[in-house]
């Protein structure tokens, strides 16, 4: 047997497998490689490597092999014959260094060569970046911020050096530094807030991480207070760890420093209002709307300074003053704007006030039709004012006028959101009326819809009709609920829970039970007795804590206690509570959102 010929004998015998005969060697190699096999690896990449210096993959996977099997002397061997023959040889010098390094008995030499690469990047910036480079990718990064510190200290201050220091100070963990050296960045360069947001962003989202650098801008504001990135990330700050009261004030004193009319509060309004942060919105709002019609978007201000003020009066205690004053106030902006796109949201709200504060549906219906009517009003806007007109239509009795504007509504945005939440709004009607068979096939249909509330909503409903029916056809208990849904929607809550007490005294164990029990809770929360809706919440999430109802009632548990009951303890658990088991549920992210709050972050 020649020699070739024996050698792929013991390869034969080394791998177990005729395979070997059926691969090329890179691709044996490789595969080998990937599996760890590193002992038959490096017998293919030995080979490989030689007779192919040039191969960057070759050269890399055998000496990884060398270093796995603890043969470091002949990994440096490789290394330096590689180096010897490169035209550019500062990456073996690297590679070397870092094997060096690799084991105590040879740090000593690791560090001798190092300061000779130190010394050969001194004067040249191209051979530092690159040195400092493949010192990162062998996770030497101490090695590269020593590189470009020297580098620095040579060539001076240069946006890109400090930058790569202070990715490397992330990258490490010592994010103090990195901030640091971002602040100075900011003040030296005149590096804009968009240039490092995705960095911050990527790397600065731990609380403590954003109170460092609050800390440190505070600093810096009152040596470089004509520095606006400064101000800028110190909006960041406030808004990431949902300060907003700061983060207003920030952004309003920004605002008035650099006369841009509003538009960085009027974003923080935004920002506030969309976490439910109403009370800071409204101040937000105010000052933009202060500015006039010179100001930034002066009516759409208005709207949400009016729809922020409608919000947080929802969620804390007030009393009939409140509401009347809010009632002029939209009263005044929609005789003063008429019927447009801006004022269709307080139209909405308006007769929400009228239904729900002065059981007046005649006048709600009277604020709403000149949008329904309206030639100015955007396409989806006239359609939104067709819906809210519609479940205006459905308290006051007239259902059949609510199912035209639906129907119009659904066939003009068939794909759209707007049309989804009209086709289910028309499920609705149908599981008031009874007729479940067409009600579940529309309902059917919107579990796919694009937005995740709707489908939520389908969802539920779909399931208490086919979970409930029962097998023997009896729809007694479904039409009791219906009606109590029905009626419930209506505000005749006398009459809802009439109902819904013949379904627990006829049939008492029927599958309607967590319905029921929700239905009460909403009631009781609708007519502000809330430790008797608190109660029942308790009741369902101990009788049915698997039910598709089990995560609504934690989240409006939670949103009880915090706002209601002033106990931010129960919320917080209960918020947790949601967490832990509703992973899937669609109040998910806010719950997450205020528990943080509730914590302190």
């Amino acid at each position: 047997m020649n020699a070739l010929n024996l050698k792929w004998f013991l390869l034969f015998l080394c791998f177990g497998s005729v395979s070997v005969f059926a691969q090329s060697n890179d691709q044996l190699a490789r595969q080998l490689f990937e599996d760890k096999s590193f002992d038959k690896a490096v017998i293919l990449y030995e080979e490989l490597a030689d007779k192919h210096p040039q191969n960057q993959e070759y050269y890399e996977n055998y000496v990884q092999s060398l270093i796995q099997l603890n043969e470091h002397k002949k990994a440096l061997k490789h290394i330096k014959k590689i180096g010897k023959k490169s035209a550019n040889p500062i990456q073996f010098l690297v590679d070397e260094c870092w094997v060096l390094s690799l084991k105590n008995d040879t740090k000593n030499e690791s560090d001798k060569l190092f300061s000779f690469i130190l010394e050969k990047s001194k004067n040249n910036l191209n051979v530092a970046l690159l040195s400092a480079d493949l010192f990162k990718y062998r996770n030497l990064s101490e090695k590269s911020i020593q590189i470009l510190q020297q580098a620095e200290e040579v060539f001076g201050d240069n946006p890109q050096l400090s930058n790569e220091i202070a990715l490397l100070y992330l990258e490490n963990g010592n994010r103090l530094k990195a901030l640091e050296r971002y602040l100075d960045l900011m003040v030296s360069s005149n590096i804009r807030y968009e240039q490092l947001k995705q960095i911050f962003d990527t790397y600065i989202t731990d609380s403590a991480d954003i109170v460092s650098l609050q800390q440190l801008l505070m600093v810096k504001i009152q040596q470089y207070p004509n520095v606006p990135a400064l101000a800028e990330w110190l909006k960041w700050t406030f808004v990431n760890l949902q300060d907003w009261d700061k983060a207003f004030i920030y952004a309003r004193s920004l605002d008035k420093r650099l006369k841009e009319d509003g538009r960085r509060v009027y974003d923080v309004g935004i920002l506030c209002y969309s976490n439910q942060a109403f009370t800071t919105a409204e101040k937000c709002f105010s000052y933009c709307v202060s500015l006039g019609e010179n100001g930034n978007d002066f009516s759409r201000s208005q709207t949400f300074l009016l729809q922020s003020r409608y919000n947080r009066l929802k969620l804390q205690y007030n009393d009939s003053q409140d509401w009347s004053s809010l009632i002029l106030e939209c009263k005044k902006f929609i005789a003063e704007n008429g019927p447009i796109n801006d004022a269709l949201p307080v139209a909405e709200i308006l007769s929400e006030l009228y239904v729900q504060k002065l059981k007046n549906s005649d006048s709600a219906i009277v604020v709403l039709e000149p949008f329904v009517e309206s030639k100015f009003l955007q396409k989806s806007a006239t359609a939104q004012a067709k819906i809210a007109l519609a479940d205006v239509l459905t308290i006051s009795g007239d259902v059949w006028q609510c199912e035209l504007l639906l129907a119009q509504v659904e066939k003009s945005f068939t794909e759209d959101n707007i049309g989804q939440t009209a086709k289910f709004k028309r499920a609705e009607l149908s599981f008031y009326r009874g007729d479940y068979e067409w009600a579940n096939m529309q309902l059917d249909v919107l579990k796919g819809a694009t937005s995740r509330v709707i489908s939520n909503d389908a969802m539920e409903l779909s399931l208490c009709i086919t979970d409930n029916l029962g097998v023997d056809s009896n729809y007694t208990a479904m039409n009791y609920f219906s009606k109590a849904k029905l009626y419930q929607k209506m505000m005749l809550f006398d009459s809802s829970l009439y109902y819904a007490n013949l379904i627990t005294v006829q049939f008492p164990s029927h599958s309607l039970g967590d319905d029921v029990l929700y239905l009460k809770a909403k009631i009781s929360e609708s007519r502000g007795d809330y430790e008797r809706a608190k109660d029942l919440y308790n009741t369902l999430i101990g009788a049915y804590p698997n039910d598709i109802l089990a995560d609504n009632a934690y989240y409006y548990l939670a949103q009880i206690y915090q706002y209601k009951l002033n106990n931010p303890e129960k919320a917080k658990e209960a918020y947790q509570n949601l967490i832990e088991k509703h992973t899937n549920s669609i109040f998910i992210v806010d719950s997450r959102n205020q528990f943080r709050k509730l914590r302190g972050f």
